[in-house]
């Protein structure tokens, strides 16, 4: 198995890990404005999302986030910090509203009976890597 499969089906499977329920795609804007589509879990992103960003059938083509963007993510724990939901921020203006004291705590999906719900534990902005791009040596037709 080369590494870009085995890399891909090791992103495939981190990226499930604490999925509570259904997944759906939906419309995230990255800091510079561009829409991709992204599949994430459905009741986790509507928790602080809402049900704006929805990509339906009608909506605008949109390419998957590419590989090189980490998205914004917000992580959100029970009280006694046993378990941590993440949640994407679909926008800018949401995921600054969301760190914007005071900061909302959502549902919780799994306790019912917690009636204080999850509250916000930490945040992650988005991100971009940049591949380094450096001359391999091999004479590909790159060199004058």
């Amino acid at each position: 198995m080369d590494n870009i499969v085995r890399n891909s089906l090791f992103d495939l499977h981190r990226s499930r890990i604490n999925m509570a329920g259904s997944r759906k795609d939906f419309v995230y804007t990255d800091d510079t404005g561009d829409t991709f589509a992204i599949n994430l879990d459905e009741s986790n992103t509507e928790a602080v999302n809402g049900t704006t960003g929805t990509l339906t059938a009608n909506s605008a083509p949109q390419n998957y986030v590419p590989r090189n963007v980490k998205v914004r993510e917000v992580f959100y724990s029970n009280t006694q910090r046993t378990r941590t939901i993440r949640c994407v921020a679909l926008t800018p203006a949401i995921y600054s509203a969301l760190l914007t004291p005071p900061f909302a705590d959502i549902p919780d999906p799994l306790d019912s009976t917690n009636a204080a719900g999850l509250f916000l534990s930490r945040a992650n902005g988005e991100r971009r890597r940049v591949p380094i791009a450096r001359d391999t040596g091999l004479n590909d037709g790159d060199q004058p």
